[in-house]
């Protein structure tokens, strides 16, 4: 029987060839909901948290912040929907969402993916502008809206063909109506490979040279003042970079590379019934679900272990009361670095002794910072293009 046969085949005469199931057992279902319920529940609420106390303090809003906003926006709206979609889609063995989810449900999920993924390329060129670019490379508030604008516009643009070459069909059968979204394999084909690009290996090549970057600046700084003797503060800040940086590209790849395989598995099955069913079924459920788990994820490192974001957790009206800044102290404090002795410590701490009360004048302020006593150690303080000297005790500080 060739092609044309098969399309003028009168279904209704034949029994349905796939084994009917219509619904998956209740205990498979009540495991996959309870899977997509803590994790929908928990980033829902970490997100709505970041855009809480954006709202809420004024002092937070720059550019920057702006930036870490839009992409708890974007995951927000993703957990809300998206994941409700994909359980009915893996619940029944018929499409019900009918024509209306076959366009707008793929239209839907793939804006939204892109969408964060859009966000977060944004928010790491922020960062590699601030450690290792020139003031004027940074992102300043009145681009902010024109680009978050951009890439919402560019991502709705891309997921298009979800909605031009897909349709919704049934097909009669002796005993079953069949329902079912069909894609365009010519077009779709393809741009499963072009949104495996834009959703994968673009945002993780970016993070690695973004972080990699950012990674060399602090080194280069950190050796740079080591020899002078100092750089202890810039070490510091290194060590919390290269974590956060290895927890960014950890949970990139382990909720990325999932869906990696599951294209490259679907263009290799074989036009069989129950061709999807099984290892490929499991899989595509694992990979859609941990697109989600970057989503909830996104808030607790972009936002949670920000300094001035945990700040404002516990001022704000509303979130103070879960003290979440406090909580996410509490490893930092249980794992503090052990005291340096003196004697492996090239720096020297300074104090100024016997300084009188000062005065509010300029003259009187320069008089008191400069008032020390004599057999000391002598520096200078440049005060309006004038060099003084001036003279401060360096104190060893007690084990």
């Amino acid at each position: 029987m060739d092609d044309d046969d098969l399309l003028n085949l009168d279904t209704s005469q034949y029994d349905f060839p796939n084994v009917l199931w219509h619904t998956l057992p209740p205990k498979e279902m009540a495991i996959k909901t309870t899977a997509m319920l803590l994790i929908g529940v928990s980033g829902i609420t970490f997100n709505s948290i970041i855009l809480i106390i954006l709202i809420k303090n004024r002092w937070l809003w720059n550019a920057s912040n702006y930036l870490i906003g839009n992409l708890a926006f974007v995951d927000l709206i993703t957990l809300i929907f998206c994941p409700w979609f994909m359980l009915v889609r893996d619940f029944y063995q018929n499409f019900v969402l009918q024509n209306f989810g076959c366009q707008f449900e793929g239209f839907m999920q793939a804006t939204l993916l892109l969408a964060s993924v859009g966000a977060v390329m944004l928010v790491s060129y922020d960062r590699l502008a601030a450690a290792a670019l020139t003031q004027d490379a940074r992102i300043t508030k009145p681009y902010v809206p024109r680009l978050i604008a951009a890439t919402w516009f560019v991502s709705i643009a891309l997921s298009l063909p979800w909605i031009i070459k897909r349709e919704y069909k049934e097909r009669q059968w002796k005993n079953h109506l069949e329902k079912f979204c069909v894609e365009d394999p010519n077009v779709l084909g393809i741009y499963w490979h072009f949104t495996l690009s834009m959703l994968v290996w673009i945002p993780l090549g970016l993070m690695v040279i973004t972080y990699g970057t950012i990674m060399w600046k602090l080194e280069w700084s950190a050796r740079k003042l080591s020899a002078r003797g100092g750089g202890l503060a810039v070490a510091k800040a290194k060590r919390k970079a290269m974590r956060i940086s290895a927890l960014v590209l950890l949970v990139a790849v382990i909720c990325r590379i999932p869906y990696t395989v599951l294209v490259y598995w679907r263009d290799r099955l074989s036009l069989e019934i129950n061709a999807v069913r099984g290892g490929y079924d499991a899989l595509w459920f694992a990979a859609n679900y941990l697109m989600y788990v970057d989503c909830a994820i996104n808030p607790l490192i972009y936002g949670f272990t920000n300094y001035r974001f945990r700040k404002a957790m516990d001022r704000t009206p509303g979130v103070a009361i879960f003290k979440f800044g406090s909580w996410c102290c509490v490893c930092s404090m249980c794992k503090r670095n052990p005291e340096i002795p003196v004697e492996q410590t090239s720096e020297k701490i300074f104090v100024i002794e016997t300084t009188p009360k000062p005065n509010k004048k300029l003259v009187h302020v320069l008089k008191n910072f400069l008032h020390i006593k004599k057999d000391t150690l002598e520096v200078s303080v440049k005060a309006d293009e004038v060099t003084k000297p001036t003279k401060m005790t360096p104190v060893k500080p007690e084990n």
